[in-house]
C-alpha cells in the first residue's frame, strides 16, 4: 500500500495497476466546516460529479486528486510534491476567503482601502489552514503580525496640513498592499497605525517582507503643494506558532485571545523601535518582556519632555 495525505484524511491506494480516474478520496469534515458529507466513505473519482457526493469538492480540488493519481501511476510522487500541492490548496482557500471578505465594502476603510480591523481575522486564517493540516501529522504553523506607525505624524499634519497627511497615509497603505501576498491581511488599525497579518510566515519570512517594505518606503516621496514630502515608519512584529494535531479543537474565543496577545506584543516591539530612534522595525522578544514597560515610559518621556 502507498500512503499519502490529501485534504484532511489519509488516502491509501494500491501501488500497482492503478487507473487514475479510479483513485479514491476520503474527505474529513472539520469543526464548523459543514461542506463535507463523505466522512469515512470511499468514492470513485468519476462519481464526484454526482451532486450528492461532489458538493464538497470544487474543480481545483479534483484537479489536485488527478495530479496525485497521475504521479502515483508513474511512480513519480514523493512527500515534497504532496506538500507543495497541500500548500497550493491552502493558498487557494486563503485567497477565496480573503476575496469574500473584500467584496463586502463594509469591511474596507475608505481613506486607505485597507481592511478595517476585525477581531476574527486570525481565527479565519487558522480555520482555513486547518482544512489542510488538521487530521494529518502534528504540524507547526507560524503567523506573523506586524504593526506599523508613521513617525511623528501629528507634527507632519500640523506642519503640512491634514490633506497632505491623508496623501501620505494613502501612499504608505498602497505600498503595504503592493508588497503583500494575496493571502496577507493589510489592515488599518486606527489613525496612522496599520497592521499586516502574514499567514504561514516565520521570523525569516517576516524579515524579508519588512526589509522589502522599508526599502520602498524610504525611497517614496509624496508631492503636495509643489513640495516632495517624505516620512519614516516604525514597526513592531510578533510571531505566533500554532500547533495542529488531531486532538486539538479550534475554539473561536481562544484564537481571539491569542490575536489580542499578538497585538500587545507587536505594540511593545513598536515602542521598542520608536525608543531606539524610529525608522526601523523590532521583533517582540519573550525574554525582554519585563523591560517593555520601561521602554514605553522611556519613549513617552522623549516624546513629551517636562
Amino acid at each position: 500500500m502507498f500512503t499519502f495525505y490529501i485534504f484532511q484524511e489519509t488516502v491509501k491506494v494500491q501501488d500497482q495497476g492503478i487507473i487514475p480516474d479510479k483513485i479514491f478520496a476520503c474527505i474529513f469534515a472539520l469543526n464548523d466546516v459543514k461542506q463535507i458529507r463523505v466522512k469515512n466513505k470511499k468514492i470513485p473519482l468519476e462519481k464526484m460529479n454526482n451532486k450528492k457526493d461532489s458538493r464538497d469538492l470544487n474543480e481545483f480540488q479534483i484537479r489536485n486528486i488527478r495530479i496525485l493519481s497521475h504521479l502515483l501511476v508513474h511512480n513519480a510522487i514523493d512527500d515534497d510534491i504532496v506538500e507543495l500541492l497541500r500548500r497550493s490548496e491552502l493558498d487557494y482557500f486563503s485567497i477565496v476567503d480573503k476575496l469574500s471578505l473584500m467584496e463586502q465594502k463594509i469591511n474596507i476603510d475608505e481613506k486607505t482601502n485597507l481592511l478595517k480591523y476585525k477581531k476574527d481575522y486570525l481565527t479565519n486564517i487558522i480555520k482555513t489552514a486547518s482544512r489542510i493540516y488538521y487530521g494529518g501529522k502534528v504540524t507547526s504553523y507560524h503567523i506573523t503580525l506586524i504593526r506599523l506607525d508613521i513617525d511623528d505624524f501629528s507634527l507632519f499634519n500640523n506642519k503640512y496640513s491634514h490633506e497632505a497627511g491623508d496623501r501620505v497615509l494613502k501612499r504608505i497603505a498602497d505600498i503595504i498592499k503592493e508588497n503583500s501576498r494575496p493571502t496577507d491581511y493589510a489592515i488599518r488599525f486606527g489613525g496612522e497605525e496599520m497592521d499586516v497579518l502574514l499567514p504561514s510566515t516565520d521570523m525569516d519570512g517576516a524579515k524579508i517582507f519588512l526589509n522589502n517594505l522599508y526599502e520602498k518606503i524610504r525611497k517614496t516621496c509624496v508631492m503636495y503643494d509643489g513640495k516632495e514630502l517624505q516620512v519614516t515608519v516604525s514597526a513592531g512584529a510578533s510571531i505566533y506558532e500554532y500547533i495542529f494535531n488531531n486532538g486539538k479543537k479550534i475554539v473561536d474565543q481562544e484564537i481571539e485571545d491569542i490575536f489580542i496577545k499578538m497585538q500587545c506584543r507587536a505594540d511593545d516591539a513598536l515602542y521598542d523601535a520608536k525608543d531606539q530612534g524610529k525608522n526601523r522595525f523590532c521583533f517582540y522578544k519573550k525574554e525582554k518582556g519585563p523591560e517593555y514597560t520601561a521602554i514605553r515610559e522611556s519613549y513617552t518621556k522623549k516624546r513629551n519632555p517636562q
